[in-house]
């Protein structure tokens, strides 16, 4: 079969017609994909953007409440302990010191000798305790040598139901000594439960079916869409070991037999995580490619059709 019976069959119009359609296909695919994905990586840098905005307010909020809840402990504490230098014989009145608790509106007066050991409490089960005999009350100590001292410690999970409990002194002024109180600090914990991190992401949905994680820098993760996962390594969620190098990166992985586009980013000391499956940020491409496909196929058939047809009237 020559040359000539080609051309007179269609084959070799056809075949140039069928390579230009594949090669203005194989352009197009790749143009939309680079656009989903820079589409893809602009709607997550917008997330991941707003939820640093979210943890830097949540942090300053946080913050801010419990500066004024210290400073508030520590203005009760010189209170008491100016109340002691005018009457020091309320250190041994029982009914006194708690008349002064109801009064400053905290759950326990506390009262130490030069020593460190309890001599006048609310609570009496505390009296002959020594500050020494414990890391917590332990820092309050330097309040028996200097003047000046004052400190409100962190809040601390106390008793059998691990409630938070916090504490705050002063030195005494009429005498060498310490001068606390105790307190639940209630308003901070209402603060802390409305920043709670395990509650950032939930329902926050990225895209249609995408999510973000947040995870501490050793791979414990902190917070997800559905609550799932918390508290348990990200190689649980399915990730590789060691997926997450570096300030931040993006990357394709199979995960739990989906594919998936993953973009994350430490923000101080949290790993923020955007997850979006890749059939989302491909689907417009995919389709578009196959209207193409079909619209091609369908003219080269046609026109192959149409130029036999000439041909055989030739």
């Amino acid at each position: 079969m020559n040359s000539s019976s080609f051309k007179k069959k269609g084959i070799l119009p056809t075949f140039f017609y069928a390579a230009s359609i594949l090669f203005i296909l194989g352009i197009s695919f790749v143009l939309d994909s680079n656009e989903a994905l820079d589409t893809a990586r602009v709607m997550i840098g917008l997330n991941i953007n707003d939820l640093e905005r979210v943890l830097k307010e949540n942090k300053q909020k946080t913050n801010t409440i419990q500066l004024e809840s210290d400073a508030q402990a520590i203005a009760k504490s010189h209170a008491l302990a100016y109340m002691i230098f005018l009457k020091p014989s309320i250190i041994g009145d029982a009914r006194e010191l708690e008349r002064i608790r109801k009064l400053l509106d905290v759950d326990e007066l506390h009262v130490t000798d030069n020593q460190g050991i309890i001599v006048g409490s609310t609570v009496n089960s505390y009296l002959g305790y020594d500050f020494a005999s414990d890391p917590q009350s332990k820092d309050f100590l330097l309040g028996i040598y200097y003047k000046d001292f004052e400190l409100a410690q962190k809040p601390m999970p106390k008793g059998i139901n691990k409630a938070m409990f916090q504490y705050a002194g002063v030195a005494r002024i009429d005498q060498p000594g310490i001068v606390q109180i105790g307190y639940k600090p209630e308003r901070l914990e209402e603060v802390m439960k409305t920043v709670d991190i395990s509650n950032i992401t939930k329902n926050w949905r990225l895209g249609s079916s995408g999510q973000v994680l947040l995870a501490d820098l050793d791979g414990s993760i902190l917070s997800t869409f559905d609550g799932k996962f918390v508290g348990k390594n990200l190689t649980s969620y399915g990730f590789r070991e060691n997926a997450f190098n570096g300030a931040d990166g993006a990357f394709f992985e199979t995960v739990k037999g989906q594919d998936y586009y993953f973009v994350y980013q430490v923000y101080e000391n949290v790993l923020i995580i955007a997850v979006l499956p890749e059939e989302e940020i491909f689907a417009n491409r995919n389709n578009s490619f196959t209207v193409l496909a079909l619209v091609g196929l369908c003219m080269i058939v046609l026109s192959s059709i149409m130029y036999l047809r000439r041909k055989s009237s030739t």
